[in-house]
C-alpha cells in the first residue's frame, strides 16, 4: 500500500515507508543516468515527421488540389505531437526522468508529476487524431473497391477512437479532488502539514489499459487496408508494393505493444523506481506517435517527389519526341487527364474522372492498377488510328 497519510487513493507510485527506507543513498550531483536517446530520437525523427507531413499537405492542397478532412486533422495533430515531443525531452533532460528515483531531489517530485500529466494528455490526443486521420483517409478509396462492411467498420473505429480519447482526457482531469492533487500528493511538505485529497482512479490500471487499447486501435487501423488490397486483381509485384505501404502501420503496432510492457514495469518496480523504469516508455511513446504520423503521410510523398522530379526533369532535359506524359487540368466538368501519345504530333483531352461532392475521385475500374502519382491508377489502353493511348483514373492517396 502506497504511503498516503492524508489522502485516499494515490498514483500507485508513492512508495511505502519500508521501500523508501531501502533506497540507496541519493546522489544528486553525479548520478547514474540514461543515454540521450529520447532527445536525439525526438529531434531526428521529429524533423523527418514534420518534413513528411508538410510534403503531404503541400501535395494534397497545392499539387493535387484535393485536400480532405484527413489531411487537416493530421495537420492539427502536429500541435499535440510537437508538444509531446518537447515535453518528453524536457522530462528526460531537465526533470530527471533519466535517473533513479532516489537520485531525484524532492524539489523535482511535483514538477515531474506535472510533466507526467502533460505527457498523458498529449499522447492520447495526438494518437487519437492521427488514427482518425488514417481511418478517414480510407474514404479516398473508390466506392467500388471497398465493401459496405468495410466502410461501416471504418466509421465504427473512428467513433470508438474519438470516445476513448475524450473519455481518457476526462478521467485524467477528474482523477483527483482537488485537481492539483495529481501532483501535490508527491509534495512532502504538504503531506506533513495535513494536505487532504481524494484520488478515485487506479492510475496503474487506467494507464496500462489505455496503452493496450491504443495498441489494439493501431492494429485495427493497420489491418483494415490489408483486407482491401489483398483482394485486388493486380500483378503480384504491385500488390506487394502496395501492401508494403499499408504494412508500415504494423511497425507502429509493435512499438505500441512494447511500450505497454514498459508501462506495466513502471508501476510494478519493487523499489518504486518510477523515473528510471518509465524512461523507455516515454521514448517509445514519442516513437509511436511520430512513426504513426510518418506512416500515415508516407504515401503522399510519391505525389510530392514525382511532381517536383518531373518539373526538374522538364526544366533541364526538355521534352523529347516519342515520350508519353500526362498532366492534370481542371475543367468545368471535373478533372481531366491530358495524354500525349507516342509518335503523334497532337493530343486530345480525355475525360478520366469526375470529382464527387466529397472531393474524391470515383471512376469504374479497368483491367490494370498501378501505384503512381500518390494513388492507385486504374489504367485502360486503347488503340485508335494506329496510335496507343492510355485513359487513367485515380484513387487518390
Amino acid at each position: 500500500m502506497a504511503y498516503s497519510p492524508n489522502g485516499k487513493g494515490s498514483s500507485g507510485l508513492l512508495p511505502p515507508v519500508s521501500v523508501f527506507a531501502a533506497w540507496p543513498l541519493p546522489n544528486y550531483e553525479d548520478p547514474v543516468t540514461r543515454s540521450k536517446a529520447v532527445l536525439i530520437t525526438s529531434c531526428t525523427l521529429g524533423s523527418i515527421m514534420l518534413a513528411v507531413v508538410g510534403a503531404r499537405i503541400w501535395a494534397r492542397a497545392v499539387i493535387q488540389r484535393n485536400s480532405g478532412v484527413d489531411d487537416w486533422i493530421m495537420l492539427a495533430a502536429m500541435i499535440p505531437t510537437i508538444g509531446l515531443t518537447v515535453t518528453a525531452c524536457l522530462a528526460t533532460e531537465r526533470y530527471n526522468f533519466n535517473r533513479h528515483i532516489w537520485d531525484v531531489h524532492p524539489d523535482k517530485y511535483v514538477p515531474e508529476r506535472q510533466v507526467t500529466f502533460a505527457l498523458y494528455a498529449l499522447y492520447i490526443v495526438a494518437g487519437g487524431m492521427i488514427k482518425i486521420s488514417i481511418l478517414l483517409f480510407y474514404r479516398r478509396l473508390d466506392s467500388r473497391s471497398i465493401t459496405k462492411s468495410f466502410r461501416i467498420a471504418t466509421w465504427l473505429n473512428i467513433v470508438a477512437i474519438a470516445i476513448f480519447s475524450i473519455a481518457f482526457v476526462i478521467v485524467l482531469f477528474t482523477a483527483c479532488t482537488p485537481f492539483t492533487a495529481f501532483w501535490y500528493q508527491f509534495d512532502i511538505t504538504k503531506q506533513l502539514t495535513g494536505y487532504a485529497y481524494h484520488c478515485w482512479i487506479d492510475e496503474a490500471a487506467d494507464l496500462l489499459s489505455a496503452s493496450i487499447i491504443s495498441a489494439v486501435q493501431d492494429a485495427i487501423a493497420a489491418f483494415l487496408p490489408t483486407i482491401l488490397y489483398w483482394n485486388l486483381h493486380i500483378p503480384r509485384r504491385q500488390k506487394i508494393a502496395l501492401g508494403a505501404i499499408f504494412a508500415l502501420g504494423y511497425l507502429v503496432c509493435i512499438v505500441a505493444g512494447v511500450r505497454s510492457y514498459f508501462v506495466w514495469r513502471t508501476f510494478n518496480s519493487p523499489l518504486y523506481d518510477s523515473t528510471w523504469e518509465s524512461w523507455p516508455a516515454w521514448l517509445l511513446c514519442v516513437l509511436e506517435i511520430q512513426l504513426g504520423a510518418i506512416c500515415a503521410s508516407a504515401p503522399a510523398l510519391k505525389v510530392f517527389l514525382s511532381h517536383y522530379f518531373k518539373v526538374a526533369t522538364s526544366m533541364y532535359s526538355g521534352s523529347s519526341q516519342g515520350t508519353t506524359h500526362a498532366s492534370i487540368q481542371k475543367g468545368g466538368g471535373g478533372t481531366w487527364w491530358k495524354s500525349a501519345s507516342s509518335g503523334t504530333s497532337g493530343s486530345r483531352g480525355t475525360m478520366a474522372s469526375r470529382v464527387d461532392r466529397d472531393g474524391y475521385i470515383r471512376e469504374p475500374g479497368n483491367a490494370h492498377m498501378v501505384d503512381e502519382e500518390g494513388g492507385i491508377v486504374l489504367q485502360d489502353t486503347k488503340r485508335s488510328d494506329g496510335r496507343t493511348e492510355s485513359i487513367e483514373t485515380f484513387i487518390y492517396f
